[in-house]
């Protein structure tokens, strides 16, 4: 087949001070930096990320790829109306210079919020099924934390997200993704179904290693058979402060009834893990105490930010823990990671074994 490929992500934290401009999503950080054309197939292969496990299907199916562009921006606040309308805008000029196609997938995160529209996924994958019309497949692959809406699912003919968090597996789910757009093109997905419990799961509460996450991802295969092939969870993105935060699951198969009734299963089992979502947060007294206790059998203790990214796009300059640290005498303890250039500038100017005293973090006043 002939597919177009491309990606647009952000997730946003709408309680942080940044926010994501034009630039953010030209500069390279974890992920490659804007990327367009003929240049994000090298670039994105071999990547754990869903773009390289949908190719690596499709490059496998000697499929005919038009790539179109590849672009992601840390997670902050908002992204500005001129950074998204400006990548929409490339989109729209690359899938209207791309010919005939007979798919399209696009690797989204799906809590992206923008300064003028809550539902980014859902305003970019309106711009091109206008542009694709009815006929086109269109696939996408999501992040667990997505915030599903009612336009995600219904401008898209199927999606998959993500089923661990820290998140290893997202090329794998690029390559779900690859196996619903052959499903949908060979007839098999005529059915879909969208639940979205009424309730937020705090990110802490999230793990997929423990209960009751771990019971959830692990029996999403088990709703596929007779006349469903694809069930997926995405436990939503609480600092996404927008109408349609929260989990939400998302069933496809070829038989209406089936796929009502694996819906139906899969939300009833969320609603009723909703009291063991609750989780117990330590305040960083607490967590340096505990550390301290544990410390004392001679192996090193980690304090861990539970978010997959300092501070789930907040501003990684805050010292809580470190003044925690400093009000309990900790001793041979490393702290990072501080998001201060200044400090970092005089650290570089003191050089390797150098010392000296700064002010350190707690720089952004909200």
């Amino acid at each position: 087949m002939r597919v177009a490929i491309g990606g647009f992500q952000h997730e946003t934290n709408t309680f942080a001070p940044h926010r994501a401009d034009f630039e953010a999503f030209r500069m390279p950080d974890a992920w490659p930096a804007l990327t367009r054309g003929d240049g994000v197939i090298p670039t994105m292969a071999g990547r754990n990320i869903p773009i390289s496990g949908f190719m690596e299907k499709s490059q496998a199916a000697r499929d005919d790829m038009v790539p179109l562009l590849w672009c992601s921006a840390e997670p902050s606040s908002f992204v500005t109306r001129d950074a998204f309308e400006r990548i929409a805008g490339m989109f729209a000029e690359d899938l209207a210079a791309a010919g005939p196609l007979d798919a399209v997938y696009l690797d989204l995160h799906g809590a992206m919020v923008c300064e003028h529209l809550e539902d980014g996924e859902g305003a970019l994958l309106a711009q091109l099924r206008q542009m694709i019309g009815k006929g086109v497949p269109l696939v996408i692959s999501l992040d667990l934390h997505a915030n599903l809406t009612e336009d995600m699912v219904a401008l898209s003919d199927g999606m998959t997200i993500f089923r661990t968090y820290p998140h290893l597996d997202m090329a794998e789910t690029g390559a779900r993704a690859y196996d619903l757009l052959r499903a949908v093109m060979a007839g098999r997905v005529s059915a879909k179904a969208l639940r979205k419990p009424s309730f937020l799961v705090p990110l802490t509460a999230q793990y997929t290693g423990q209960s009751p996450c771990r019971e959830l991802y692990g029996g999403l295969d088990d709703l596929c058979g007779e006349g469903v092939c694809s069930a997926d969870f995405a436990a939503g993105f609480p600092p996404a402060d927008i109408r349609d935060a929260g989990p939400g699951l998302v069933v496809y198969g070829d038989n209406a009834a089936a796929v009502e009734r694996a819906a139906d299963r899969l939300y009833d089992d969320v609603l009723r893990a909703e009291e063991r979502f609750k989780d117990h947060l330590l305040s960083p007294e607490e967590a340096v105490a505990q550390a301290g206790n544990l410390a004392r059998g001679g192996k090193p203790v980690v304090l861990a930010d539970a978010q997959d990214n300092p501070g789930a796009g907040a501003t990684s300059d805050t010292v809580g823990l470190l003044a925690a640290l400093l009000r309990a005498d900790g001793e041979k303890a490393v702290l990072g990671v501080v998001h201060d250039p200044a400090a970092a500038a005089l650290a570089h100017e003191a050089g390797l074994g150098g010392g000296l005293t700064v002010g350190l973090g707690a720089l952004t006043r909200m």
